[in-house]
C-alpha cells in the first residue's frame, strides 16, 4: 500500500471514532429521568426505562431545607439484586427491596405539601420533586412495580 492508501484509511478511522462519538449515545452517561401522575389518591413514579433499584427514599422537603439529615417517610434499600422496574408507586412493594426499618410503613402523604424523592439504580443517581394534590394514604393493595 502506498501512503496515499494510508493517510485515506486513517482518515476513515478518524471520521468514524468523530462520528461514534458526537452522533450516538455510546459515550455519553446515561440518565435517570423520573416522572409522577397522581390518579385515585395514588402516586405513581415512571423512570422511562427499566432500571435495577438499588436505593429509594422520599423526604419532606420542608423538612430537607432545615435539616438535610431529614429522617425519610419511606425508605427501602436493595438486599441483593431488585427486579427492574420501569415505574412504582408510593408506598408499593418493589420485589428485592426491603424498607430499612423492619415492619416499617410509608407515612401518608399530605395534600399540598412538597416532598423530594431521591433514587439509585447501581452508579446512577437522581432526585425528583413532588407535590401530592389529594390525600394519599399508601395501602396494602397499592399497586406492585412492573
Amino acid at each position: 500500500m502506498n501512503k496515499k492508501s494510508w493517510i485515506l484509511i486513517v482518515l476513515a478511522i478518524v471520521l468514524g471514532v468523530v462520528y461514534l462519538i458526537h452522533f450516538t449515545s455510546w459515550f455519553k452517561p446515561k440518565a435517570l429521568l423520573i416522572s409522577h401522575n397522581e390518579r385515585f389518591g395514588t402516586v405513581n413514579f415512571s423512570l422511562g426505562d427499566l432500571y435495577q433499584l438499588t436505593d429509594l427514599r422520599v423526604v419532606s422537603l420542608s423538612e430537607l431545607e432545615s435539616n438535610k439529615y431529614a429522617l425519610p417517610i419511606w425508605e427501602l434499600k436493595s438486599e441483593s439484586n431488585s427486579a427492574p422496574v420501569k415505574m412504582f408507586s408510593y408506598g408499593g412493594r418493589i420485589r428485592g427491596m426491603r424498607p430499612v426499618v423492619d415492619n416499617a410503613r410509608p407515612a401518608p402523604l399530605v395534600p399540598g405539601q412538597s416532598y423530594r424523592l431521591f433514587i439509585e439504580a447501581g452508579s446512577l443517581k437522581a432526585q425528583h420533586d413532588f407535590t401530592c394534590e389529594s390525600n394519599s394514604v399508601p395501602s396494602n393493595r397499592a399497586r406492585s412495580a412492573r
